[in-house]
């Protein structure tokens, strides 16, 4: 993971200088979104979610993935005062809790196993990735959304170096040619090119509707994980995905009918 960000941080530094653009931080709303999404964004969003993922399955992962819109509209209830929630979209935000709790613990009974360590770090992944969506719109930022990312993934690279050895990793000096090739693919592609494409559109858009494409990764991770490792999809899965769809749903429910009205699926 931290050679993934180094690859990207580069690369964004790089673009950043042939754009000519300020990359100088001027305020604490410059500070602060880098810091959210260095640290909050980065190490937690994805290295410490790399740690839950190894201990549970990539069809969970990509699951756990749909909790980041409902966190997201929780935090932006407590941080941003237009996108306050409702009574009925209060009830929303707890009828998707109630759906991640049906996929942490199907069972009804908690069991301390090395399986709900990694949900619970998923949990605590999906939390960071959602509170840094906020915090980047909340910070008034005047740096550029390229400008911000290259500061944060830079940062996210340095403190994951220096939590690696912390879990006992070492560098062994020998790269396979499948691992570079992974490295390079998650550097470009999903870090250089989504991650410009994300914090560009936080800055356009509500949080909420930017957090709308993970709906879509727990249907490709599922399908996906199901394919190359036979992972099984268990009905507490779907049925805690459906939960929390259904509590983003009322919790949304009126941006969500202006959107389908916008483009005439509705009157």
């Amino acid at each position: 993971m931290a050679l993934r960000f180094d690859v990207a941080g580069l690369l964004m530094i790089g673009y950043v200088v042939l754009r000519s653009e300020d990359w100088r931080p001027r305020s604490q709303g410059d500070v602060l979104a880098i810091v959210a999404g260095g640290v909050l964004w980065t190490v937690i969003g994805n290295g410490v979610w790399y740690i839950g993922q190894a201990l549970t399955t990539s069809v969970f992962s990509g699951i756990m993935t749909s909790l980041v819109p409902v966190l997201t509209a929780g935090f932006s209830w407590v941080l941003l005062p237009k996108e306050r929630l409702r009574p009925l979209s209060i009830a929303g935000l707890g009828v998707g809790f109630v759906g991640v709790l049906v996929m942490l613990v199907p069972s009804g009974t908690i069991t301390f196993t090395e399986g709900l360590l990694g949900k619970a770090i998923l949990f605590g992944g999906a939390g960071g990735v959602a509170l840094a969506s906020v915090l980047i719109r909340y910070a008034d930022m005047s740096l550029s959304s390229s400008v911000q990312t290259a500061w944060s993934a830079a940062l996210g690279a340095v403190l994951l170096h220096a939590l690696s050895p912390l879990f006992g990793e070492t560098w062994s000096g020998e790269v396979p040619l499948i691992a570079g090739v992974a490295v390079a693919y998650l550097g470009v592609i999903s870090t250089v090119v989504a991650y410009l494409l994300y914090f560009s559109l936080l800055q356009r858009r509500p949080s909420f509707e930017v957090t709308l494409v993970m709906y879509v990764s727990p249907v490709v991770a599922a399908i996906t994980g199901w394919l190359l490792f036979r992972e099984p999809i268990t009905f507490s899965m779907v049925v805690g995905f459906l939960l929390v769809v259904a509590g983003f749903s009322l919790m949304k429910r009126e941006e969500i009918r202006a959107e389908l009205t916008r483009y005439g699926i509705v009157d």
